[in-house]
């Protein structure tokens, strides 16, 4: 009796499947290996972007924010408060979005420790004053004894050039201060006007329309956050000053190029972000750039004076 073709079917397909080779799967395992490959560059190339364009909104945030004061009170803030040793941030809290915090503070404590260092600030985390890039601890939060729950600022006011800039500009070219343990204090910034009293730097009114190289023309903020920092300090201190001189902490001189990693004099501590190629900067009339770590120094310290009258472009 012959087979049915219904029987021959069911033996058919009781036969076992044919399994990869040793061959075949070696082939899909390179395939795949190449498309990681190829894909990699992709992956890290979106998520720099992302970081990039992160920075140049906490800048944008900050500068509106710095516009918005200095509308109100005809001034930018001060770099750091003499009297009580607080930074240009704390007292631009208000605009940006953060008056339940600002109105915690005392301003008249005379210093900035004990309920404005700790109790308010602690574990508090600002995310327009934080990098992307940087996500250790060590880089991210203040290294000094008992301020280590303080989280760090990682954009900068720029106080000024601190050096020649060559475009025969105002000279001489800055500066105010001891050039002991902290360097000297660059005054012709957006952020460094301010007189010698007593042996310490004292902050000056500075508003906008004093910035005769233009707004344009001149630096605002900076991206300060490259990593393994020596001297990370809270985002709210901005003044110190004993026998080494005076410190401005959130603040610091163009002197340095950027990404250069130089933390030699704490005001002298050179601009620079997780980003490979250079860094980011705000300018007086609250536009964001990306300085590449190429730009000549005459160039750099010549836009980051308000006044010096060089002749440079915006560009």
């Amino acid at each position: 009796m012959r087979p049915s073709a219904k029987d021959s079917f069911v033996r058919k397909s009781r036969q076992p499947l044919g399994g990869f080779t040793l061959v075949e799967l070696l082939v899909v395992i390179a395939i795949i290996g190449v498309l990681v490959a190829l894909l990699l560059p992709a992956v890290q190339s979106a998520r720099e972007a992302a970081r990039r364009m992160s920075c140049a909104n906490n800048l944008k945030q900050l500068s509106l924010g710095l516009h918005n004061y200095e509308n109100s009170h005809g001034t930018l803030p001060p770099s750091g408060i003499d009297s009580n040793q607080m930074s240009w941030v704390v007292l631009m809290l208000p605009f940006i979005e953060q008056q339940n915090l600002y109105s915690q503070f005392n301003f008249n404590q005379g210093n900035w420790a004990a309920l404005n260092r700790i109790t308010i600030v602690r574990g508090v985390r600002i995310k327009a004053l934080i990098c992307p890039g940087l996500t250790a601890r060590q880089d991210s939060y203040s290294l000094f004894g008992g301020e280590e729950d303080v989280s760090a600022l990682h954009y900068h006011a720029v106080l000024g050039p601190n050096g020649p800039n060559g475009f025969g500009g105002n000279q001489p070219y800055l500066t105010l201060g001891n050039d002991q343990g902290f360097g000297m204090c660059a005054i012709q910034g957006a952020f460094g006007r301010s007189q010698l009293v007593g042996g310490n730097v004292v902050p000056l009114a500075n508003p906008l329309r004093t910035f005769t190289d233009g707004t344009s023309n001149t630096l605002l903020l900076g991206e300060f956050a490259w990593p393994k920092y020596p001297y990370w300090r809270p985002w709210t201190r901005g003044y110190y000053t004993d026998t080494r001189g005076t410190l401005l902490l959130a603040s610091k001189n163009v002197k340095n190029p950027i990404n250069s990693k130089i933390a030699d004099f704490w005001n002298d501590g050179s601009f620079g972000s997780t980003h490979p190629t250079g860094t980011h900067f705000s300018r007086a009339d609250g536009s964001v750039q990306f300085l590449r770590q190429t730009i000549d120094m005459p160039t750099y310290r010549a836009l980051a004076s308000r006044d010096g009258g060089e002749s440079i472009t915006a560009d």
